[in-house]
């Protein structure tokens, strides 16, 4: 420790501090409100982190999924008096682990750019035996390569073009690799910090 100008003490931190992720959030979806005027748990778009949120008094209950603004503009928050931090997901009750999957579908597919245009039509091989797709629930090396012949030079300019030219149900299956990486941190590679977090 050490002393600063005004004689209280602060930390020295010789390690490189990160950037707080959540500066950057403006808008998050629903995954869980128990009642009106308790914490709301929330995931933040893109980057999908699961956090808590103290809503400001009277705002009422808010839905599944609703989507709201948590910026740092306090003048624009209908809803949100505090960002209370990151929630544990060992701690998630049973229906906000139900609803996780679903809201981030949502995202996924409110988000086409996003993750069409440069997931799906971009996605390669990570190693000489693995392709990108791979890492979706259910896509072995064969459905892989018929995805990647079905894609084109192109590629697909929708979800519903990509689902029926695949037989798969794209946003879905992403979804749940996603929840599958916050569940499980040790869980690599990581599309989640490859396509989301990459600023982090």
């Amino acid at each position: 420790m050490r002393n600063d100008s005004r004689g209280g003490q602060r930390r020295n931190n010789s390690r490189n501090e990160k950037p707080d992720p959540l500066l950057k959030v403006e808008w998050c979806r629903v995954i869980e409100h128990p009642e009106a005027g308790g914490v709301i748990v929330v995931v933040t778009e893109p980057a999908l982190h699961v956090i808590r949120l103290r809503p400001k008094p009277n705002s009422g209950l808010q839905a599944v999924g609703s989507r709201i603004f948590m910026g740092i503009d306090h003048s624009k928050r209908e809803v949100v008096q505090d960002i209370l931090g990151f929630a544990r997901i060992r701690d998630l009750s049973n229906g906000a682990s139900t609803e996780l999957p679903i809201v981030i579908q949502q995202i996924i597919e409110d988000s086409p750019d996003v993750f069409v245009q440069q997931f799906f039509n971009r996605a390669g091989n990570l190693s000489l035996k693995m392709h990108a797709f791979e890492l979706l629930s259910g896509v072995g090396s064969k459905k892989a390569l018929e995805m990647v012949a079905s894609r084109g030079r192109v590629g697909w300019e929708s979800f519903a073009q990509l689902d029926e030219d695949c037989g798969i149900n794209a946003a879905e299956l992403l979804a749940k690799r996603f929840v599958s990486e916050i569940e499980d941190r040790s869980l690599e590679p990581r599309l989640i910090d490859l396509l989301l977090r990459q600023e982090e």
